[in-house]
């Protein structure tokens, strides 16, 4: 059983070798390529969902990046998000055949991105947008040189926060919490080595909106 598992591993890296070499020849033969993938991150009331479902209904032609799960889907599931309740037996069978870029255990859910699926993104004439957390935004990175944009969207400062969450009626602790959670995700990001371009989301969803898309214009 380790040698089984010894082998999958080689050939999970493997195939990540193969994805990042095509790539980077590409780039290195054809020239720069063009930014075809905004990934948007940020702590739990960031608001990055509904930055992002504004920015799929502003450009019907940009879509999400398709992903499976397990569990069932949720009315704040983006158009085009999510495959939902997807049977742990076909996640076992593509995670045998090394069809995910990435899979993730969560809260006793499953959540994964094919390969396929991305270098389908890549291949499009249009942005495709993924929400994702940052291990997985340095192994898209990585995989595609010079083709992903990343965006971190960063909350109000902590007394806006507070302010917030007061407003929506969080108890005491649980408004204490999200701030430490929203000010640990912010110093990770600022120390990470993935070159985000961040976003204060303290104004209204539709300037937070055009910052994106000042930030999506410089690149492209």
């Amino acid at each position: 059983m380790p040698d089984m598992k010894m082998f999958g591993l080689v050939l999970i890296g493997l195939a990540c070798f193969v994805f990042w070499l095509y790539w980077t020849l590409k780039i290195r033969f054809f020239g720069r390529q063009r930014i075809r993938i905004l990934t948007v991150t940020g702590p739990s009331g960031s608001g990055k969902t509904t930055i992002v479902g504004e920015l799929l209904k502003k450009h019907p032609e940009w879509k999400m990046v398709l992903s499976l799960t397990s569990r069932e889907s949720r009315e704040s599931d983006l158009p085009g998000e999510y495959r939902c309740n997807v049977s742990r037996k076909e996640f076992l069978r593509r995670e045998l055949g090394r069809e995910f870029m990435w899979l993730v255990r969560a809260h006793g859910n499953m959540y994964g991105t094919l390969q396929a699926d991305v270098r389908m993104a890549l291949d499009s004439r249009n942005l495709s947008l993924m929400q994702i957390l940052p291990d997985s935004v340095k192994q898209l990175r990585i995989q595609a040189p010079g083709r992903v944009l990343s965006v971190f969207i960063l909350p109000p400062d902590e007394e806006g926060l507070r302010r917030r969450l007061e407003r929506r009626g969080e108890q005491p602790e649980a408004i204490e919490r999200r701030v430490a959670d929203c000010r640990k995700w912010e110093e990770e990001a600022r120390f990470s080595d993935i070159p985000y371009e961040f976003i204060r989301n303290d104004g209204t969803v539709v300037e937070a909106v055009e910052k994106v898309e000042q930030i999506i214009k410089k690149h492209l």
